[in-house]
């Protein structure tokens, strides 16, 4: 993958931050409060509440395959970022087996996906002035695959859901037409150079462990409020309308941001396109939550 972004894989790539950016999460985090916390062994997180009136929502926040709690760009610490100056609580983990910038051997599946991202939201429910009746979880890329399997095996937990750049429908299907992925199951690990940013190593047991995972069956039994958004250029498959069709909790939306990639274009100086996201994800769990 090149600095604009050819995206390659299943989910979010690339992290570098751009000094501009950084310089506005900076400054904008003096609105609130940041806590590095632990919420499970070797599952690390970034805890932000606001400095102002919080009263008790809260966002879980889910990163990319291979990614990390800030995401591309940092555009997930914006997010923290934007939700803390709108009086809502957030947390960011990082994926064991995954969760370093630039790791480069994957050791995570989606069994670990899971576990974490519940073990994330036990953490929640003992945070002080944590009201877990109104929490969201936010999904980018296979986040979103993971938010919409948690949301479906446990659909009284997450009042609304936000995907970014989702995959959907039968992932291990969409996963196995890929080279890398047919090498790693058949000689059990296979490693992809990604121009421009690193080498990602994957092993046998993360494919299999999508086997027979349906992610339409999944966000069927999901009963809350649902929103997806992606880029009109991103490479994964863009069945965002029939996804608000099979989601059955109201409101649901789709939005097609023009022109953006699978990253939001992050890495392109003036484009709108991140702060676009930023701003459409903050209006609807201020509305939702």
């Amino acid at each position: 993958m090149q600095s604009k972004l050819r995206s390659r894989g299943v989910s979010s790539l690339l992290q570098r931050g751009l000094p501009a950016l950084a310089f506005s999460a900076i400054a904008a985090l003096s609105h609130a409060a940041v806590k590095p916390v632990t919420v499970a062994p070797e599952v690390t997180g970034e805890w932000v509440t606001p400095d102002g009136a919080w009263d008790g929502r809260t966002v879980l926040l889910l990163h990319g395959f291979a990614d990390d709690l800030n995401g591309a760009g940092d555009l997930s610490k914006r997010m923290s970022t934007k939700l803390a100056q709108a009086g809502i609580a957030s947390l960011r983990i990082n994926f064991r087996g995954e969760g370093a910038r630039m790791r480069s051997d994957i050791d995570s599946t989606l069994d670990t996906r899971i576990a974490d991202t519940e073990a994330a939201y036990a953490f929640l429910r003992k945070q002080p002035g944590v009201k877990i009746a109104h929490s969201a979880v936010l999904g980018w890329s296979l986040g979103g695959a993971t938010a919409m399997v948690v949301g479906g095996k446990h659909p009284d937990w997450f009042r609304s859901m936000v995907l970014w750049s989702t995959p959907s429908g039968d992932i291990y299907k969409y996963m196995m037409s890929k080279p890398t992925a047919q090498k790693a199951v058949r000689e059990g690990v296979a490693s992809e150079v990604v121009p421009g940013w690193k080498t990602i190593t994957t092993k046998r047991e993360f494919y299999e462990s999508f086997k027979g995972v349906d992610l339409d069956q999944s966000l069927a039994k999901y009963p809350g409020a649902f929103l997806t958004i992606r880029g009109s250029r991103d490479y994964l498959p863009q069945r965002d309308f029939d996804l608000i069709r099979i989601a059955p909790g109201k409101p649901a939306q789709a939005e097609m941001i023009d022109g953006a990639d699978h990253v939001f274009n992050v890495f392109e100086a003036g484009s709108p396109a991140a702060q676009r996201l930023i701003d459409l994800t903050a209006a609807w769990l201020a509305k939702t939550l």
